[in-house]
């Protein structure tokens, strides 16, 4: 009985762990007043938003703002070169935002974290 336990909450730690890394990471954006990553995206996402949203748990509503149907290619498109991360103010720090990953979070775990529309 003790085993079966610990595969659930193991299983639930694994779920939790991406889902809490996407909330730090969103929650690092500084909200810039001009912010590059917006220009630097090729797909002009509204990333503060999409982070500002990821950051207080509203998964939902972040996923929404990558649903526009011209960002259909945006997990491919975009997995090398990561633009908006490079535009990023914190980048010129070191440590750009992971912007990439959350967005791939947003558009993959959609049944686990129920962020269907």
């Amino acid at each position: 009985m003790a085993h079966h336990k610990e595969k659930r909450s193991s299983k639930c730690q694994s779920l939790e762990s991406p889902l809490k890394f996407l909330i730090e990471e969103a929650s690092r954006c500084i909200q810039c007043n001009e912010p590059n990553c917006i220009s630097g995206c090729p797909y002009g996402v509204s990333i503060p938003a999409m982070l500002s949203f990821a950051s207080t748990g509203d998964l939902k509503r972040a996923k929404s703002l990558l649903l526009d149907p011209r960002l259909l290619d945006l997990s491919r498109s975009c997995l090398t070169e990561r633009p908006c991360e490079k535009s990023c103010t914190l980048a010129k720090k070191g440590k750009p935002i992971s912007i990439h990953q959350i967005e791939l979070f947003l558009l993959r775990e959609d049944k686990k974290f129920n962020l269907s529309n």
